[in-house]
């Protein structure tokens, strides 16, 4: 800083409400959000049961 400059203002502060959003549960819903993508994209398909129809024993 110079001596040129003017005093530093504070800028107003947030209130709880937004300081419990912003830092926790936005940041919750963005994990939750991209770990269910992660596992749907990624989760292994199970094999369906086979029937008579479509298989002979």
């Amino acid at each position: 800083m110079t001596i040129f400059e003017g005093p530093a203002t504070s800028a107003p502060g947030l209130s709880v409400l937004e300081t419990v959003v912003t830092f926790l549960i936005i940041p919750t819903a963005l994990f939750v959000v991209i770990s269910v993508l992660t596992y749907a994209g990624t989760s292994t398909r199970q094999k369906k049961t086979s029937s008579v129809i479509t298989e002979i024993e």
